[in-house]
């Protein structure tokens, strides 16, 4: 069979494209491992590849180079590696000649080319990179878009900062396009949003993950937080798939696994709140039982939340019989406990009492039950709102609105919700332990045992029939110490950032 011409061209074209792009890669990771570049630049793609790699090989190769190794790794073969795959072509460096291991780190990088083997390559090394692939890559939100939305503008203003995503392999980061960049909360002067996706790779830096852990890219996120020279931060959210299996889906503890493999290898964890420190404190306690230091784990509690952008509404007393709205936020989940709160209120609706839930949030993985239960009731007549998934502007109406906030969930990390109600001066009933006790305990707030159908029974019963303790709430509301997401995003950067900030 041969080949048409058309073809043929076609293909040493694509060709050209690959080696143009691997020689920019293995150029750019020349900058930062070889003293001096080979003098020589040869107008033929393949032969300058080459020429770098031989190069670099060589300069890599020392037992000390780890960090060096791996940012080669990366430039060849556009991912990063896992870590028994980095060991391996580490290994094999220091064991075989120049040319054997030219040969063989070509042979594995075409056995698995990848999508992103025509791409460019940016070694990022002298500001913080910045992970915020959910709220970069969605519109909803949930906590931790919030945190994300609210502390990267902040950390902008302060100095230049690199937001990155996952690629959708998750096998490496790339920069932002400008809509995800604006979506993430960048301002277009520190980040590096680019109109087509680039290969972003940290080295000898801080990177920062501000979101959500994928369990995808856990292997290479270990990896690099291991072997990178980098030093890897996190927020750390909670741990409730792995301490409260049973109340998330099957397969969720994927990613919280996933999140602790990094952490071990990791600098420091930032938690949410008191409650979440507990938990990675107690896995980093463990970590000495492996030879590892692990990392340094602090609370960084999340604000007070003020209302953003210019709105302030509040709280409105009601006319004497007018029916009580009770809002209920957050996602529907197990774990939510929205079940528990349709049934204690089916039992003061029957006891005649009056009044209106109002949900709000987006459907979990895990929300048949409540539908089910949420529609037999409405089907009776009850006064039950479903408003779903709504906008910022949408959820400060109905927060500030409302005569009261339930949110009872089992395990939090934070609760943020509750911190939501509380800023525009709106009572909450919530949990009496972990975090949202610790919030609960600022004031403003009446407490329950989630676990307890009758405690929740009888504090929505108090809030829906006592204007006066809902009265006394609002003046504790007005008490409470404030602590805002200025607060919160200084504190961060200071426990990630600032003495390597300062030192570079």
């Amino acid at each position: 069979m041969t080949t048409a011409p058309d073809e043929s061209a076609a293909n040493a074209q694509a060709a050209h494209k690959i080696l143009q792009a691997l020689g920019d890669r293995l150029r750019e990771a020349a900058r930062h491992s070889l003293a001096a570049m080979p003098a020589a630049q040869d107008s033929d793609p393949a032969r300058a590849a080459a020429t770098l790699l031989h190069a670099l090989i060589e300069a890599v190769a020392p037992s000390a180079a780890i960090a060096e190794r791996w940012l080669l790794f990366t430039a060849v073969h556009t991912r990063y590696p896992g870590t028994a795959e980095f060991l391996r072509f580490s290994r094999g460096l220091q064991s075989r000649t120049t040319e054997d291991s030219i040969e063989a780190l070509l042979i594995s990088c075409l056995r698995s080319p990848g999508s992103y083997i025509a791409t460019g390559m940016r070694v990022v090394t002298d500001v913080p990179v910045v992970e915020v692939y959910t709220a970069a890559t969605t519109g909803y939100v949930t906590g931790i878009q919030r945190v994300v939305r609210e502390t990267v503008p902040r950390w902008a203003a302060r100095g230049p900062i690199a937001l990155v995503r996952w690629n959708d392999e998750h096998s490496a980061l790339q920069s932002l396009t400008a809509q995800e960049s604006a979506r993430a909360g960048g301002t277009g002067r520190g980040d590096i949003a680019s109109s087509d996706p680039e290969l972003i790779v940290p080295y000898r830096t801080d990177v920062a993950f501000l979101d959500a852990p994928r369990g995808g890219s856990a292997d290479g996120w270990a990896a690099m937080a291991r072997f990178s020279g980098n030093r890897v931060h996190h927020v750390g959210y909670d741990l409730i798939p792995l301490t409260s299996a049973d109340l998330r889906e099957p397969g969720e503890s994927a990613d919280s696994t996933a999140l602790i493999s990094v952490v071990k290898h990791s600098s420091s964890v930032a938690c949410i709140s008191a409650a979440t420190a507990a938990e990675f404190d107690g896995y980093a306690q463990a970590l000495p039982a492996q030879g590892l230091a692990g990392p340094e784990v602090r609370a960084v509690p999340l604000p007070e939340v003020t209302v953003q952008h210019g709105r302030t509404p509040v709280s409105r007393d009601r006319d004497t019989g007018e029916r009580v709205v009770i809002a209920c936020p957050g996602t529907r989940e197990k774990h939510k406990n929205h079940e528990a709160i349709l049934w204690a209120a089916e039992r003061l609706w029957r006891d005649g009492l009056e009044f209106e839930l109002r949900f709000m949030g987006r459907m979990g993985r895990d929300h048949s039950s409540f539908l089910g239960v949420q529609n037999h009731l409405i089907m009776r007549g009850r006064r039950i709102v479903e408003l779903g998934l709504v906008s910022d502007d949408h959820l400060w109406e109905e927060l500030a609105s409302a005569d009261a906030v339930v949110f009872a969930s089992l395990q939090e990390g934070f609760g943020l919700p509750v911190v939501e109600a509380l800023s525009v001066g709106t009572p909450v009933m919530t949990t009496s332990y972990g975090s949202q006790g610790e919030i609960a305990r600022g004031g403003g707030c009446i407490t329950v045992d989630p676990r307890d159908d009758q405690s929740i029974t009888e504090g929505l019963r108090r809030l829906v029939s006592e204007p006066g303790l809902r009265a006394q709430l609002r003046a504790e509301i007005a008490a409470r110490p404030q602590r805002s997401w200025d607060d919160y995003a200084d504190e961060l950067w200071s426990f990630f950032f600032a003495n390597e900030v300062s030192a570079r």
